[in-house]
């Protein structure tokens, strides 16, 4: 039972692990590598490690709330999913398009440095790569850029790097959280929805825990 295994736990830890529960449930992912501004050098995450340690009691516990979790020792990432597939955030046609960008970049820097798990990357970066590869055809408001910019650093899938998220120059981290909320076969559904140029397609393809 999961509240034998939390009364194990000193006070220090029990508030550490309200903490976790709630940061998750908020951010859907937790990291084992965190990136602090302006230093690209990831630092371990304490939260991931205690998370590790106590992972059926994680696991107990936010079942009873209806989730499930998935831990990724490659990436270093756990998640976790709603098994009533409730709390799902269905996205828009353009931060749609603009995950699959990143995602795109994400594989490309990987190529070229496959030791990281990480890839740094300006926003005009990628609004040029989105015009070139005619997902959009005009650069978007500013308050379309920093309203997806905010939806996606609050769910740790980019992290403002340096600059201002209203600049075009800001640098963005792409975490490794991107190859699960665009798969491989969320790429494929997207493409083939995409040529029947049907929007309500198109962003029904990409969800994520809200």
């Amino acid at each position: 039972m999961w509240n034998e295994k939390y009364d194990l736990l000193t006070n220090s830890e029990k508030e550490r692990f309200t903490k976790i529960v709630n940061y998750i449930l908020n951010k859907t992912f937790l990291l084992r590598e965190t990136y602090e501004e302006k230093d690209r050098i990831g630092k371990i995450s304490a939260d991931y490690r205690f998370f590790e340690r106590n992972y059926e009691l994680f696991q107990d516990y936010l079942e009873i709330a209806g989730y499930s979790i998935s831990k990724d020792d490659s990436e270093g990432i756990i998640s976790i999913s709603n098994i009533y597939f409730t709390n799902i955030l269905r996205l828009d046609k353009f931060t749609t398009l603009f995950l699959l960008i990143l995602r795109q970049i994400y594989d490309e820097e990987k190529e070229k440095a496959p030791s990281g798990n990480v890839v740094f990357v300006k926003g005009s970066e990628i609004v040029v790569k989105m015009i070139d590869n005619k997902l959009l055809t005009k650069k978007p408001t500013i308050k379309d850029m920093t309203d997806v910019l905010r939806l996606l650093i609050r769910h740790n899938i980019i992290a403002k790097f340096d600059g201002n998220i209203e600049d075009s120059n800001v640098t963005l981290t792409i975490y490794p959280t991107i190859l699960k909320v665009v798969s491989n076969e969320k790429i494929t559904a997207i493409y083939d929805n995409m040529f029947k140029k049907d929007e309500e397609a198109i962003k029904n393809d990409i969800s994520f825990e809200a």
